[in-house]
This record gives structure tokens, sequence and C-alpha cells, in this order.
């Protein structure tokens, strides 16, 4: 028969959780120190909209008959 009173050791156990608990914590404030450097090395360069050009809008696009298109192969050849 099995004792009740037999005490279970799970120091082991404990000690993983401890230390993933300690890795996650510290990968965290990792990524968070280095967004934060980002975010001030991005602020110091120019926006990206100060150079890029204004787009412009589309052109319509020329639509033709059918009864164009021999026009426009003559005047083509010409």
């Amino acid at each position: 028969m099995k004792n009740p009173f037999a005490k279970k050791h799970d120091t082991g156990f404990w000690i993983a959780t401890a230390l993933t608990g300690a890795l996650a914590a510290g990968a965290a404030v990792w990524f968070y120190l280095r967004g934060k450097k980002l975010a001030e090395d991005q602020a110091g360069l120019e926006h990206p909209q100060d150079y890029l050009e204004l787009k412009h809008p589309k052109k319509k696009k020329h639509k033709t008959d059918v009864h164009d298109l021999a026009d426009l192969v003559h005047h083509q050849q010409a």
C-alpha cells in the first residue's frame, strides 16, 4: 500500500519554472528596450513622405473600337 504521508520532491519542477519565468521576463524587457531604442533612432530620420513624389491620379485609358484599329495600324505604317 502506498504511504499517503510521503512527501513528493518536486524541487526540480520549481527550479525549472523559476528559470523559465526569468528567461521570459528577460526576453520581454530586452524586446521592450530594443523597440524603444529603434523608435528613438527612427524619430531622428527624415519622414518618407518628405522626399517621395506625390502620387498623380492615373490617366484614363483611351478606349478604341474595332473600326478604329485599322486607322491606327495604317497610321503607324506610314
